[in-house]
């Protein structure tokens, strides 16, 4: 995290004294990359698919040093293998359409989080806008 500090204005004082800076703006400027978040669903699932694997790691090694601030930053990344719906959904394709992962993209505060992750048939059978990672 970087404070950079805004425009500094100067006090004059009555008592011959210099003049005290006053800081009228502290501006905050975070300088991070988006973490992943739910790695281990990734993990367990090119476990169970192992030609996922390379395609998932591929993905991740991008994500994981990526600067997104908005989804327009995200589709000139990925182009055409990437879609988005509601509540800052993003669907990847992964491995030439093989698989699909759902993620949540935080843009505030640089963050990932794994919502599935799972073949084109089983993705078919789920909706990408409501689906979680957690187990029930």
């Amino acid at each position: 995290m970087t404070l950079a500090f805004g425009s500094v204005e100067s006090r004059v004082r009555s008592d011959d004294q210099p003049p005290e800076p006053i800081v009228t703006r502290l501006v905050t400027w975070y300088d991070f990359v988006m973490q992943v978040i739910a790695r281990r669903t990734l993990k367990e699932f090119w476990a169970r698919q192992p030609h996922a694997k390379g395609p998932i790691r591929a993905w991740l090694a991008v994500a994981a040093k990526a600067h997104w601030a908005n989804p327009s930053e995200i589709k000139r990344q990925f182009g055409g293998t990437v879609d988005f719906v509601g509540d800052n959904r993003v669907i990847f394709d992964l491995g030439g359409n093989k698989y699909r992962l759902v993620v949540h993209v935080s843009f505030t505060f640089g963050r990932v989080l794994v919502k599935f992750i799972g073949t084109h048939a089983e993705y078919d059978r789920v909706d990408p806008e409501t689906v979680s990672w957690r187990k029930k």
